[in-house]
């Protein structure tokens, strides 16, 4: 179930992406899911260009975010059909009773310039594309599955080409402009990106990544050169364009640089061109000016412990050199026959001379 969302999701992603700038969409991608699962059995996302402006469950039972009742007819009205197209699926496939997902992305695009507006929808059943329906005012197509014996004789894609032209694109464009005008702060906003290297020590050498983040909308350029060009894209890693949880966007990409290479100390840099900058905006980085990927961080407590062991020993040192300094002192004293003789007390020495007088004197009598 949850790879058949993901799928899903994907496909508008990239139906989101490819919009370039000037242009704007309505889409509202919608789940059936029959089978017991924790997920909601029917829903629907109202999404104007990449913005979530409406959201509705079988749950709820009610929409919300507010996308106004011609927004929720794109899909609120479409349950019925979703349980008709899956019963037909699971009956031309002989699918046995378990879960199984019917979905639809529905929407059209206008774009600023005067050309014509798309509308389109595209069916997927278990996570693997059915039939889709793509208008244009001038061109209609239709094209079904592998596996689908889906016939359009001529009367109806008379109908249809009818239908759509007259009331469904009439009817999503109307409503796109709407909520343009009701969102046109959050649409047309720009938001520059942070730029950055980031390094990772690994066996043989270490990973550089060059990443953006922050940035609206979500269409960027994001290059990593060496020494001036350009490294291949099968060099690298990554670089899809991902949402982050704050309506912004990021992109990184990865190069695993050898230790030979780190020697050589090339230069790398990370460039990034954007609707929300008026230059190229780039971070170098070389090997002789971070260190990041060989340096070892000596944690808190062992920082602690060496500190402790300096201290000791230079109390130790410190004692030990006054013990020493004490030594000296006594050997000269001995070498030079000097000896300590206590001065009695100016009281007792009178006393003694005192009595040293007499003696004398009784001797001369």
């Amino acid at each position: 179930m949850f790879v058949f969302q993901l799928l899903f999701v994907s496909l508008f992603l990239r139906q989101v992406m490819s919009s370039g700038s000037g242009r704007h969409s309505l889409w509202a991608p919608a789940t059936y899911i029959s089978g017991s699962t924790p997920f909601p059995e029917f829903s629907v996302v109202l999404m104007l260009d990449d913005i979530q402006v409406g959201y509705y469950d079988s749950v709820m039972d009610r929409l919300t975010s507010g996308g106004g009742e011609e927004g929720a007819e794109l899909g609120l009205g479409q349950e019925a059909v979703f349980v008709l197209r899956l019963t037909l699926v699971k009956h031309r496939f002989n699918l046995t009773a378990g879960v199984h997902v019917q979905q639809r992305l529905t929407g059209c695009e206008v774009l600023q310039d005067g050309q014509p507006a798309l509308i389109m929808f595209r069916d997927g059943s278990n996570g693997q594309d059915a039939d889709s329906l793509m208008y244009n005012m001038t061109h209609f197509s239709y094209a079904g599955g592998d596996g689908w014996e889906i016939q359009w004789d001529a009367m109806k894609k008379t109908y249809f080409q009818m239908l759509y032209s007259n009331i469904y694109l009439p009817f999503c464009v109307r409503t796109l402009r709407h909520l343009l005008d009701r969102e046109k702060r959050l649409v047309t906003r720009r938001v520059q990106p942070r730029v950055r290297f980031i390094t990772k020590q690994v066996v043989g050498g270490a990973q550089l990544t060059c990443m953006a983040t922050d940035f609206y909308p979500c269409h960027i350029n994001l290059t990593l050169l060496r020494d001036g060009q350009s490294v291949d894209e099968d060099q690298l890693t990554g670089g899809a364009v991902l949402p982050n949880a704050n309506g912004l966007y990021q992109v990184r990409k990865t190069l695993t640089v050898t230790d030979e290479e780190l020697q050589q100390k090339h230069n790398y840099t990370c460039a990034a061109a954007h609707l929300s900058l008026d230059n190229r905006l780039e971070v170098s980085w070389r090997a002789e000016s971070s260190c990041s990927h060989r340096m070892h961080i000596i944690s808190a407590p062992a920082s602690l412990t060496a500190a402790a062991a300096v201290l000791l020993l230079l109390l130790w040192s410190r004692r030990k050199h006054t013990r020493r300094s004490e030594g000296v002192a006594m050997d000269t004293q001995v070498q030079t026959g000097e000896e300590y003789v206590p001065v009695p007390p100016t009281e007792d020495t009178s006393r003694e001379e005192t009595g040293n007088r007499n003696v004398t004197s009784v001797s001369r009598l």
